[in-house]
């Protein structure tokens, strides 16, 4: 009887949880950064047109320059909004909210309230301050397109990538290996003619004092 219960509970909570989260005020790791959907983690339950989700924004920046980015979101149930987005690959990137945004632990943005779509679609600007080392900075995004009736069911969602390349930096600087010699010592490389010497020096006195 009690695991009975304990099941019945379980599944409430579920439930709630999931009618809940359909009209939050946002969530993190969900960009698809970490391969987590909105869909399979329950937020939205899927059965809707699935929309189409793009990132529009500068492709590649200067070290520590601002770029403006959008992140839109076009077509699906088409009566509200909602998004995350994050970045990857380099450190030392920042994110900024725009209107209907926020930022979230982690650096993530997502949205602060469900946004209402204009005609068939739903625009989320952002700003993007570019770390101080070259490399490509991915940015990852998600955008939920629902119909806002407050449940999981009837939402889809989709997401989008978009490559920066920064210029202008520092190049990353690749960890020393402990086996690695850093300059502060004798490298094997350095070391054997330098031993073959000693030996042949040592050879010779023996001649002679034989």
């Amino acid at each position: 009887m009690r695991s009975f219960l304990s099941s019945v509970g379980a599944v409430a909570v579920c439930l709630v949880a999931g009618s809940a989260s359909a009209n939050s005020t946002g969530l993190a790791g969900r960009s698809g950064k970490q391969s987590v959907s909105c869909t399979a983690s329950g937020c939205h339950g899927g059965g809707a047109s699935t929309p189409t989700v793009t990132l529009e924004g500068p492709t590649a920046l200067s070290a520590g320059q601002t770029g403006n980015y959008s992140l839109i979101i076009t077509g699906g149930p088409g009566v509200k909004a909602g998004m995350n987005v994050a970045t990857g690959g380099l450190d030392g990137a920042s994110l900024n909210a725009g209107s209907g945004s926020k930022t979230v632990p982690g650096g993530e943005l997502t949205h602060s309230f469900p946004k209402t779509f204009t005609g068939d679609t739903a625009r989320f600007d952002f700003s993007l301050v570019a770390p101080i080392v070259n490399g490509t900075l991915k940015v990852y995004a998600a955008g939920n397109s629902v119909d806002g009736d407050n449940k999981a069911t009837g939402d889809a969602h989709a997401n989008a990538t978009l490559d920066v390349v920064i210029t202008g930096g520092a190049d990353p600087v690749d960890p020393v290996k402990p086996d690695e010699d850093e300059g502060g010592g004798c490298s094997a490389t350095a070391g054997a003619p330098l031993l073959g010497a000693v030996l042949a020096v040592l050879a010779a006195r023996r001649r002679r004092a034989s």
